[in-house]
């Protein structure tokens, strides 16, 4: 997962804190200690015209390097002898975070952005390395856990494991699917609420979405409260006859976190935690649409260019400000919203997997030098499995958490026992039919997984 850090700056010192597996914990080194400081730069993996790694695989890093004055001694720095290399954290926090450093330090400060090798050499630091009997130890581990991990598939495919499972969770896509067209089919002549006079429960609203910082679209440029957009390229098959798209990059931008939607009555906060958004999208293929200016621009920046030599299918799917959205849910007062804290082991569960906090909490919960070899691992299947989806965007801890209303105020939610929660910007009559052909293939799947199920049984009992 993602390196998480934070800092203050003191009047007499820095105070740095880290969760980085190699190099982490709580520093603070006092501003007359340090002899140089800069941010050094190293180019990472993927980059122009190669698909997107996993998200937390860079395609370029960067770190805050210091190093200690040699009038002072290595105590009074509070970290030992450790030389201070920290990857910097992203976004706003990293420029206020240098702009902080290179202001204390003066005419020490060297610079943004050297190459690595020459700011270690430059400051005199020696970077942290693992000896070789330790990446030894380490790929072993990681491929003994590979081992264990297909070991461990394996007998949880064993009829023992697959017969009651199969039976739960078929049963639960069944109950799932039909509960969906059932409401579905419930609600799709029920009369709209008014925003100002709904009462609390299942609700129908419409209205106009409401954004005060709107974002432009990464490929209309057109305001949106939130967008997503995927490049998708076509890879010949063995045969004249075969092929297909395979998504190589991804980018997002504005929130999708909460909406607030408006009509003549009033205005209500809607939580899209969970929401299903069917959102009508726009599509271009190279060679026989005309993409956009902005969006010429940011395939030229992911180094996919727009000009016929391959063959590019891009989409851009936004929440526009000011439009119409159907929104189906359940309105109730913020109080009875249960709080991260407070939910059950199947709904923290849920969270860990939805924002993929399971990969920190998976590895905090390794003892010591094992940690090592669970991050590793992790990692390894995750850049297996993420190749061209790092710029999705992704379900972040603070989007999983209520929005911070009065304990009156109302809001729409996903609610719970598994009712509707659509929100759409296609009519009523279309947003329901997504529904419902979702709540099919539920139950579809659901009565699939049954089926399996039985026939595992009678392989087990009449099979030869």
């Amino acid at each position: 997962g993602d390196t998480r850090s934070t800092y203050e700056i003191g009047e007499d010192a820095l105070h740095y804190e880290s969760d980085d597996l190699f190099a982490g914990g709580i520093e603070t080194w006092q501003w007359n200690s340090i002899a140089e400081g800069a941010t050094a730069t190293m180019a990472g993996m993927g980059g122009r015209g190669g698909p997107d790694m996993a998200r937390w695989v860079p395609a370029s890093m960067e770190w805050l390097m210091l190093s200690r004055s040699a009038a002072q001694p290595a105590g009074q720095a509070g970290d030992g002898d450790k030389p201070f290399m920290r990857v910097l954290p992203q976004g706003p926090d990293r420029d206020a975070l240098v702009n902080a450093v290179q202001a204390r330090l003066g005419s020490r400060w060297l610079g943004e952005g050297l190459p690595l090798k020459e700011a270690q050499a430059r400051m005199k630091i020696t970077p942290t390395t693992f000896g070789t009997l330790k990446v030894v130890g380490l790929v072993v581990g990681v491929l003994a856990s590979l081992v264990l991990l297909i070991l461990v598939m394996g007998l949880l495919l064993h009829p023992i494991i697959t017969v009651p499972a199969g039976f739960i969770i078929g049963g639960w896509l069944v109950r799932r699917g039909l509960n969906g067209i059932r409401d579905g089919k419930a609600l799709i002549d029920a009369p709209l609420s008014k925003i100002g006079s709904a009462g609390l429960g299942l609700v129908k609203l419409e209205g106009r979405a409401v954004s005060a910082n709107p974002s432009p679209a990464g490929i209309t440029g057109l305001p949106s409260v939130g967008w997503d957009v995927s490049v998708k390229l076509w890879y010949e098959g063995d045969d004249d006859s075969s092929g297909e798209w395979k998504q190589v990059a991804a980018r997002h931008g504005g929130s999708m976190d909460v909406i607030e939607l408006e009509d003549d009555s009033g205005r209500l906060p809607v939580w899209l935690k969970d929401a299903q958004l069917v959102l009508s999208p726009q599509g271009w293929v190279s060679q026989k649409d005309e993409l956009p200016a902005r969006g010429i621009a940011l395939l030229d920046e992911l180094g996919f260019a727009w000009n016929g030599s391959r063959e590019i299918s891009v989409t851009e799917q936004r929440l526009a400000p000011n439009v119409t959205l159907y929104v189906l849910g359940t309105l109730d007062e913020r109080r009875t919203i249960p709080e991260p804290g407070q939910q059950n082991a199947l709904e923290r569960l849920q969270h860990l997997w939805h924002t993929g906090e399971w990969r920190r909490a998976l590895v905090k919960a390794a003892p010591g030098p094992a940690r090592y070899i669970v991050a590793v691992l992790i990692g390894y299947l995750d850049l297996v499995s993420k190749v061209g989806k790092g710029g999705e965007r992704v379900k972040s801890a603070d989007a999983s958490e209520p929005p911070s209303l009065e304990p009156s105020a109302r809001l729409v939610w996903k609610g719970r026992d598994g009712r509707p929660f659509l929100v759409s910007n296609q009519p009523e009559r279309a947003a329901l039919a997504a529904w419902d052909h979702r709540s099919k293939i539920l139950a579809g799947v659901g009565a699939a997984v049954l089926c399996f199920t039985v026939y595992q049984i009678f392989e087990v009992f009449f099979g030869r």
